[in-house]
């Protein structure tokens, strides 16, 4: 018997850029990164029906990996696209990888973030049931 691999899950949103997130150089400042892959985590979980802004486990970075990979200019008006999707599942975290694109899909940027989930009252960590937390399509056997 085959088991179907687990769904990727996969979104893509953009986000706009605005003046002050370029550095002096005129170069996308390097931790503004950072914040578009964690714009996109909010949307990735939103497009699939977990909203953690309300909820009891609160969802916390653990590891981030992040590579530049091609300077974004100037460009105060523009958008960067932001695609995530499923990589791993664990008991205990969940692993999004995720690509900061321009519009015309040249990757600039690639990361990888592992999660956990957190009690919001008690601070403890709780198991990663994204089968629970998110509206996953169902396999069939």
């Amino acid at each position: 018997m085959t088991t179907a691999p687990p769904p990727t899950l996969e979104h893509t949103c953009e986000v706009a850029l605005r003046p002050n997130d370029f550095d002096w150089a005129g170069h996308l400042n390097n931790s503004v990164y950072v914040q578009l892959l964690e714009s996109g985590r909010w949307e990735w979980g939103r497009a699939w029906g977990g909203d953690l802004s309300e909820s009891a486990p609160v969802a916390v970075v653990l590891q981030l990996r992040l590579d530049y990979l091609e300077a974004v200019g100037w460009d105060p008006v523009g958008r960067l696209v932001v695609r995530t999707s499923l990589a791993e599942r664990t008991a205990y975290s969940f692993t999004l990888v995720q690509d900061v694109e321009r519009t015309d899909g040249t990757v600039v940027a690639r990361g990888r973030v592992r999660l956990g989930l957190v009690d919001r009252d008690t601070k403890r960590i709780r198991r990663a049931d994204l089968d629970a937390l998110l509206d996953l399509p169902r396999s069939t056997p």
